[in-house]
């Protein structure tokens, strides 16, 4: 979610519309403060909770959307992925509820995002880098472990606390891999193109939790380069992603980096899955014991010149 926030009291028209009608499905639960952020899908306020005297972030579906069927199945899945996985690094939720179009669940607050935070540094530091990943890659081994893949791990989607401890959030693109809608869901082109694994671009049936690895190599990346492995529009990165293209090394953009944290951020990005990190886990334990091996000059040649099919 993107912290960008607007007045109180510049509600007008159809926002104004829409805060009174989340106001009466609350029915005082909250008190309203401000608009953080408004995007086609959903807009998330901000508000504070009487009873345990704190605030709170409050995301509710667009109304147009809640009088989709999918749109607001989907909006339940996500409440419901998020209260099924307690974990110190993704999100909780606090409350949901539903009142007509009003579609919404309350989630604690947080002051920024990791996408703030590389806004202001656009180069971070590899010793800041490290623990973010690891945590990052603990919660997503935790997620998959519980069968869920966020699909949509990007910078904004990375709440920040007020210890510097990351926090995932938005997971309204998230498939359970045990539930009946999965198969269709994983087709449907959801997710952030810079951060998207060649498998997820094309659609590919057997997409798992690796796409997610992927976008935190190019978190990763990102954070010790200020820049994105692949870059250009969703059209150009998908089409690199189709031919022989190389990703750029790490080390080859931000010197100095220790080089077992530019291996294992360069191994979340090889083209082929079974090239990856076989899973969150295993990447965390590797950046904790720093024994991530860069790959071979040989192995890099023939992965260049073999296309995903």
């Amino acid at each position: 979610m993107t912290l960008t926030l607007h007045d109180s009291g510049s509600f007008t028209g159809q926002a104004q519309a829409e805060r009174r009608l989340l106001e009466r499905a609350i029915a005082g639960r909250y008190r309203i403060t401000d608009l953080v952020s408004r995007g086609g899908m959903n807009a998330i306020y901000r508000g504070w909770d009487h009873g345990l005297e704190r605030a709170v972030a409050i995301k509710l579906l667009a109304p147009l959307r809640a009088r989709d069927t999918d749109e607001r199945g989907r909006f339940r899945r996500e409440a419901r992925i998020l209260a099924a996985l307690t974990h110190r690094n993704i999100v909780p939720v606090l409350a949901t509820g539903e009142n007509g179009d009003a579609c919404w669940f309350a989630m604690p607050h947080f002051g920024g995002t990791l996408a703030e935070r590389i806004n202001g540094e656009p180069r971070l530091a590899g010793d800041i880098v490290r623990p973010l990943l690891i945590a990052l890659a603990d919660a997503l081994a935790f997620a998959h472990e519980h069968g869920v893949i966020h699909r949509d791990l990007k910078a904004e989607n990375i709440l920040i606390d007020d210890a510097g401890r990351p926090v995932i959030s938005d997971f309204g693109v998230a498939i359970l891999k045990t539930s009946d809608h999965s198969r269709a869901e994983i087709t449907k082109g959801y997710g952030t193109a810079a951060y998207m694994a060649p498998e997820q671009l094309r659609g590919a049936l057997d997409s798992d939790g690796r796409v997610d690895l992927y976008a935190l190599g190019v978190l990763g990346f990102r954070m010790l380069t200020g820049r994105f492995p692949v870059e250009g529009s969703a059209e150009q990165i998908a089409a690199a992603h189709m031919t022989a293209c190389d990703i750029p090394s790490v080390a080859a953009h931000a010197a100095g980096v220790d080089a077992d944290l530019a291996n294992a951020i360069d191994r979340c990005l090889e083209r082929r899955p079974a090239d990856r990190w076989a899973d969150g886990a295993a990447l965390r334990d590797a950046l904790r014991a720093r024994s991530a091996r860069p790959v071979s000059r040989w192995k890099r040649l023939v992965r260049r010149l073999v296309v995903p099919s």
